[in-house]
């Protein structure tokens, strides 16, 4: 009976011991195959040959017993564990040396929990771009609804497959999540437009998913941008529509020109007409209000308007307003709203208005953050607020006496 519970006792510790030792092995081979950097090829294959090695050792050790065989099969043991210590070496280093690069570059074993999108990227890069959309499809199969996986097949399918309505499809289910429809959004529906524009060569179609954006989110930043894309839309249009109605005339006075000519004397060049400045400038202008009513809450047409209303009009109150209008817009950033507080400082130091109220436009700046970079700089600038002053006062005399001088012939 004691003999028994002794061989109970061995057994059930061998097995123990065992089944620890397999769930630790099959714990690394798991961790291992989920590593994207690993090919599972050669995982399975370095381990099964390890377990091949150690057991068949170990049965030719037992077998061998004792003498010349023995020694045989130690010497065949060593020169095979030397071989497999080689095969291990890369794994084994990686092992020791982690502690160390975590500790400088953050874990990354949660990045082996993600998908891994890189048999895709590689059959896109070869041309195999059926293929590619396949390797993507397994990945999202285990992680549905992954952002970056959808917007990676629908690239695939509008820019490579030339399919740009199965690409609408998966942008479409990159909007799914309610959660994070406020992240996915203006990235899905800006590539989705830039697709439209690029490759569908459909502005209307563009600008629809453009307002799109503006619509679901309006007052943001996405909102804003949306905003600009569609007004440089809109003065890309006009340029196409003006160089088209130069083609055209051109082309038909070319076609006069050769029926009326016999060819019998020189040609005669067409002397330059001179651009008339203040027409040109009142065209411009027309221009640009025509924009900023279709798109009033464009920066570009906005900021042009004002430098207009500071050139030949010299009305720097109405420049005023257009960047005051800007200030107001939603979804402005600290820097933008710095950059147009000073403009408006510039205006009114121009216009020599008083210390008090440029100084209250640029604490205007101080206000929006009060411990950002631009605060410390506005307050600097206030700090010599009355020394830049007097220097754009004396600069203004000088450019009107520089100017009377040339009237009347003198040079200082």
């Amino acid at each position: 009976m004691t003999l028994l519970e002794a061989t109970a006792e061995r057994l059930l510790g061998l097995i123990l011991i065992g089944g620890m030792g397999l769930a630790v092995v099959v714990y690394i081979i798991r961790k291992q195959l989920r590593n994207p950097q690993n090919d599972p090829v050669t995982v399975i294959g370095l381990w099964v040959l390890s377990f091949v090695v150690f057991f068949g050792i170990a049965y030719s050790a037992i077998a061998a017993q004792e003498g010349f065989a023995l020694i045989f099969v130690l010497l065949v043991a060593v020169a095979l564990a030397v071989l497999l210590g080689l095969a291990w070496t890369p794994t084994i280093a990686n092992t020791l040396s982690s502690p160390l690069t975590t500790a400088f570059s953050g874990d990354d074993t949660e990045a082996y929990e993600g998908p891994a999108y890189g048999q895709a990227l590689a059959k896109r890069k070869r041309g195999q771009y059926e293929d590619a959309v396949k390797a993507v499809e397994i990945q999202l199969e285990q992680y549905p609804g992954d952002f970056d996986g959808l917007m990676l097949k629908a690239s695939i399918q509008a820019e490579n497959l030339n399919d740009l309505p199965a690409a609408v499809g998966t942008i479409q289910e990159t909007l799914e999540d309610p959660d994070r429809m406020r992240f996915n959004l203006p990235v899905a529906l800006n590539k989705m437009a830039d697709w439209q524009l690029t490759i569908a060569r459909d502005a209307a179609a563009g600008k629809r998913t453009l307002e799109q954006i503006r619509e679901a989110l309006p007052g943001t930043q996405a909102a804003q941008f949306a905003s600009q894309r569609l007004s440089s839309l809109d003065a890309s249009e006009e340029s196409e529509a003006a160089t088209e109605d130069f083609n055209e005339s051109y082309r038909h006075l070319v076609e006069e020109s050769a029926a009326k000519d016999d060819f019998t004397g020189p040609l005669e060049i067409p002397r330059a007409v001179e651009a008339d400045p203040l027409q040109d400038y009142e065209i411009k202008l027309q221009m640009c209000l025509r924009r900023v009513a279709l798109h009033p809450d464009s920066i570009n047409n906005r900021e042009e308007l004002a430098a207009l209303y500071l050139g030949h009009m010299k009305q720097p109150a109405l420049a005023v307003q257009q960047y005051e209008h800007l200030l107001a817009l939603p979804g402005t950033t600290i820097h933008q709203k710095t950059a147009w507080l000073n403009k408006i400082a510039d205006i009114q130091i121009k216009s020599v208005e008083t210390y008090e109220s440029i100084r209250s436009t640029l604490q205007r700046i101080i206000s929006l953050d009060p411990n950002a970079a631009p605060a410390a700089r506005a307050e600097q600038r206030i700090a010599y607020l009355r020394v830049e002053m007097r220097g754009a006062n004396k600069k203004s005399k000088k450019l009107q006496l520089g100017s009377y001088d040339d009237d009347v012939g003198l040079k200082s």
